[in-house]
């Protein structure tokens, strides 16, 4: 289908380029299509960035759920949606989330603030459940830890000059590994070694 190819092909140029930089001349020329072709089912730039979002936030929300059915604990759940995040930081979505807050305010405002606010949820659920299971300690405030899980847009510690210093999975093992080992009873710090040894490369 046309659309999606144009969504999927234009969330990769913003995620890579920026949304500013990334003209709808240089997604034609990506695509091998006309730029007629992409109006024809876009209004405009923005049109497409909503849909961009609108997938992106599609994608998450049925990774999440897959996780949740899947993981056989909290832990583990938390670790591939925490690598995850980390990773799209590093393919620079970081500078894209930047651009929107920058020209696009109000889709910034009404799209992303959402996908924000359905991301601090479901991670306030997971610390709860992780809490119930015994593997993160039970005097975590879950409220406070979401919010710093949630900051990874803002504090754009996968900037360029860190990322060509050091490899993702070392940055990964320093920063997100030691965090989440600070909120886990000896239960769940051994699932992280576990976890460590399989996935972390």
């Amino acid at each position: 289908m046309i659309k999606q190819h144009i969504i999927e092909e234009a969330s990769e140029l913003f995620g890579l380029a920026g949304v500013k930089s990334t003209t709808m001349d240089d997604l034609a020329r990506h695509l091998g299509i006309s730029k007629r072709t992409i109006y024809e089912n876009f209004q405009d730039k923005e049109d497409l960035l909503v849909s961009c979002i609108a997938a992106f936030s599609e994608n998450n929300k049925k990774y999440f759920e897959k996780l949740l059915l899947e993981a056989d604990n909290v832990v583990e759940a938390i670790l591939d949606i925490l690598q995850m995040s980390a990773e799209q930081a590093a393919l620079r979505q970081i500078s894209m989330v930047t651009d929107i807050k920058k020209y696009y305010p109000q889709v910034f405002k009404v799209h992303l603030t959402q996908i924000k606010e359905n991301k601090y949820r479901n991670i306030i659920e997971l610390l709860v459940r992780g809490i119930d299971e015994g593997v993160f300690r039970n005097d975590l405030n879950p409220e406070i830890i979401a919010y710093f899980f949630c900051q990874d847009e803002k504090s754009n510690t996968f900037n360029d000059s860190i990322m060509e210093k050091f490899s993702f999975s070392e940055i990964f093992e320093n920063m997100v590994i030691t965090f989440l080992r600070g909120v886990c009873t000896p239960k769940g710090i051994e699932i992280i070694d576990r976890h460590k040894k399989v996935n972390i490369h």
